[in-house]
């Protein structure tokens, strides 16, 4: 059940483009907590657009975005990252259009190049701090409701992922 918050300047997204962006971003997000997702999923997903003043973004006159996804701590290794951030991008493609555009940066061609002004960080927040229907819920127990417990490999990873989270954690 991630938050995903996508926050850009002013009139970088119409509303028809957050409208379908966002079950997108879910899914990108979600996919990688559960397969396949659930209704139950797709319904504890929270997706917050936050427009900002064009005066309070200082990147260049060309529109960005900065997506945050935030993920129980546990779900996610790095292959899952990987697959979030690329499912990500692809959303934005598929939403915004492939304009043939590319730039080439550090070597790698990015394409279209509007990529390059879009940045997805995956929050993973650790064990205890999860709060959810008013009370701490744990990375487990968030498997539980969206459905990642009937999936056993999944189920396995996720309690082997927390636990060693749980076990590395200071307090």
């Amino acid at each position: 059940m991630p938050v995903i918050r996508v926050t850009y300047p002013a009139k970088a997204l119409t509303d028809k483009q957050k409208e379908a962006l966002a079950p997108l971003l879910i899914d990108a997000v979600m996919l990688q907590e559960v397969d396949p997702i659930t209704e139950n999923a797709k319904n504890a997903t929270l997706v917050v657009f936050n427009e900002i003043p064009q005066k309070d973004c200082y990147m260049s006159k060309e529109p960005c975005w900065f997506v945050e996804a935030m993920v129980a701590a546990g779900f996610l290794n790095q292959k899952r990252r990987d697959a979030a951030q690329a499912a990500v991008n692809k959303a934005f493609v598929e939403v915004l259009g492939d304009d043939g555009s590319s730039i080439v940066l550090e070597g790698v061609r990015v394409s279209p190049k509007y990529l390059s002004r879009l940045w997805v960080l995956l929050i993973e927040i650790p064990e205890g701090s999860w709060v959810w229907a008013g009370r701490q819920t744990s990375a487990l127990e968030i498997g539980h409701i969206i459905g990642s417990d009937k999936d056993p490999d999944r189920w396995s990873e996720l309690k082997v992922n927390a636990a060693k989270l749980q076990a590395s954690r200071p307090s």
